[in-house]
């Protein structure tokens, strides 16, 4: 089944269907030269091997020309649109090698792990999560994600978001079917999965992240919230001590993401000019 999906010359249609499914297929974002190029660079940057899970902090990404489609000004202008009012960008860019997960709602939006989760609750949240893969997903050899649609609707009715009830209550699947180059936004509260993967696939899996929302107070401070408590969070897991490192340098590496410094000029242009919010971590010496 086809995804439904827009462009970015049709973006007044991807509002209902991100309200309607919790999700929005974007075709055709980066060409396929761009896509090349940024592929190149995780090559370059991450582990050799085929089967490692490994990523590219945001310090890192951001001084990337090749991953500065994050700031491409119809993105900006898109989102601005389906988030409504001003738009706000947080420091967690990262760009990841074989990420695999199984189906979840991401902790930072799950009442489960928030001190104080009544903002997924309130009906002007408007917080999603945006990702642009370098490959096709295709049946079997994965490359992209599934989504249940219509499960962020849980907050409308004050559901805690217990995995058994929303694979009950959403049990429709849609593995999404991107290309490389396809940007997918969804909201935050969303069940998700990468795509299974059955071991045929030819090519690395690479897929670029970052968050954003409506410029809203309560969302920022929340969401950084989330963020200054995580490595704490993280302890209690039982982690690899490679994992669990991996994971804590990460965080403590968003801490130095700072605006203007860490952005590429032609970044910093275009952030001003459609005066985005940077949500930022506190400093070191201020935690």
């Amino acid at each position: 089944m086809n995804t439904p999906s827009i462009t970015l010359d049709s973006v007044e249609r991807g509002l209902p269907l991100l309200e309607r499914d919790g999700y929005l297929l974007v075709r055709d974002v980066l060409s396929a030269e761009q896509v090349e190029r940024a592929r190149a660079r995780c090559d370059s940057y991450l582990l050799a091997d085929a089967d490692a899970e490994n990523e590219i902090e945001a310090t890192a990404l951001l001084r990337m020309p090749e991953m500065n489609f994050i700031f491409d000004e119809r993105v900006i202008a898109a989102l601005t649109t389906w988030l409504g009012g001003s738009l706000a960008y947080y420091p967690n860019y990262v760009a990841r090698l074989n990420r695999r997960t199984e189906w979840h709602v991401d902790n930072g939006f799950s009442p489960k792990f928030l001190s104080d989760a009544s903002h997924v609750y309130d009906p002007r949240f408007r917080h999603v999560q945006c990702v642009v893969y370098l490959q096709d997903n295709l049946p079997g050899a994965g490359g992209g994600l599934d989504v249940r649609p219509g499960s962020h609707r849980w907050a409308a009715d004050n559901e805690v978001p217990d995995d058994d009830y929303l694979m009950r209550a959403y049990p429709d699947v849609v593995s999404i079917d991107s290309r490389a180059g396809d940007l997918i936004v969804f909201d935050g509260r969303v069940m998700h999965r990468g795509t299974p993967q059955d071991g045929s696939a030819t090519r690395r899996k690479y897929g670029v992240f970052w968050s954003a929302s409506r410029n809203d107070q309560r969302q920022l401070d929340r969401y950084i919230e989330y963020f200054l408590a995580r490595v704490d969070y993280l302890r209690t897991r039982n982690l690899p001590s490679e994992e669990l490192q991996r994971d804590i340098d990460r965080h403590e590496l968003m801490h130095r993401v700072r605006f203007p410094g860490s952005y590429l000029p032609q970044a910093v242009d275009v952030l001003r000019r459609h005066r985005v919010v940077l949500a930022e971590m506190p400093h070191a010496d201020a935690r």
